[in-house]
């Protein structure tokens, strides 16, 4: 198999990364008798032109559309740096017989760990307890309302891996567990000691809504003024899924006109370009805005880079990735 790898001198394109370095895929694709290409592409024409004679991408948050895989004249599979695939015109690639496939399992934790670290945070009042501690005294009338975490409810938009892990966290604090989740069964929720619930009932029940779910055209923009008039007033809203889950502008009227009490969030829609509204919420005091680091770790990171270039490179070598999205192409 490897042999036949050498004989086409194999190229692998990497449209864009955020790590330090690609070393580990360089070292994976020059073994293989291939060469591997790495760019920083920002729109679909870079990325067409990056990949026009690529066998195999990886792309991290490059615009890998319906264009830009027309150009594509030999390419076999496309791999996202990550869980999602927005990114990606699945059904373009599915048309050119191209794979698409994800790194499903490589930051569980720590997405699961931020998104409880944000909880706590919005919980514990954690921006203002600290603002009051730079000043000269500590008036404790200054600081908001706060209420004993357990016994709270915590509502799940989605509970695949990521959101089971935190549905296991929050239940060790003592918190009353609710999940919206049409892929979920009722069994599942028995073991999870949660309830099943009406889209309209975890925006009426929760105190705390955090989102585990993919961005599509169903989920997109979902959280908007009518879902946030829903809320109770004292509920905040944890987003480390995508930011296009959430209608910003329409989460900025809601805290601005107290429908709600606050949001952590990791992920916004502009992550590329600072637009007014990614300006209002990172400055906004009753919201936590992380770069979109809940992913992060050194052995996240390490685990992302290798499962994606192996996956690339089974798939060259006829094998089907574990990752893969569009099924109907398995071999």
């Amino acid at each position: 198999m490897l042999q036949k790898v050498l004989e086409k001198n194999l190229k692998i394109v990497i449209t864009d990364y955020r790590f330090p370095d690609v070393e580990q895929e360089r070292r994976a694709v020059e073994a293989a008798g291939g060469t591997l290409v790495a760019g920083q592409a920002l729109n679909e024409e870079q990325v067409a032109e990056l990949c026009r004679d690529a066998d195999g991408v990886l792309t991290a948050r490059a615009p890998v559309t319906r264009r830009a895989i027309s150009a594509m004249e030999r390419c076999r599979i496309i791999v996202r740096y990550g869980i999602g695939v927005d990114t990606i015109d699945v059904a373009a690639a599915t048309e050119r017989g191209i794979l698409v496939a994800n790194v499903p399992d490589y930051c569980l934790d720590e997405v699961s760990d931020h998104a409880l670290t944000l909880l706590l945070m919005l919980s514990r009042q954690m921006i203002p307890a600290i603002a009051l501690a730079r000043e000269d005294t500590w008036p404790v009338s200054k600081m908001p309302p706060l209420q004993r975490l357990r016994g709270q409810t915590c509502g799940l938009f989605g509970c695949g891996r990521i959101g089971s892990l935190l549905a296991g966290k929050v239940a060790a604090l003592g918190m009353r567990l609710i999940i919206h989740d049409p892929y979920m069964n009722e069994t599942r929720a028995r073991e999870m000691k949660a309830e099943l619930v009406p889209f309209d009932a975890l925006l009426e029940r929760a105190d705390f809504i955090s989102l585990h779910a993919p961005l599509t055209g169903e989920t997109q923009h979902l959280f908007g003024a009518a879902a946030f008039a829903k809320m109770k007033k004292t509920a905040a809203i944890i987003n480390t899924a995508r930011g296009g889950l959430i209608d910003e502008a329409a989460l900025l009227a809601a805290l601005d006109a107290e429908q709600i009490s606050g949001a952590g969030l990791d992920v916004l829609e502009s992550e590329t370009a600072v637009t007014p509204v990614r300006a209002a919420l990172v400055h906004y005091p009753k919201v936590i805005v992380t770069a979109h680091t809940a992913w992060l770790s050194r052995e996240a990171r390490a685990t992302l880079q290798l499962r994606a270039i192996e996956q690339v490179l089974a798939c060259l070598r006829g094998e089907t990735p574990y990752g893969l999205i569009n099924r109907e192409l398995a071999k």
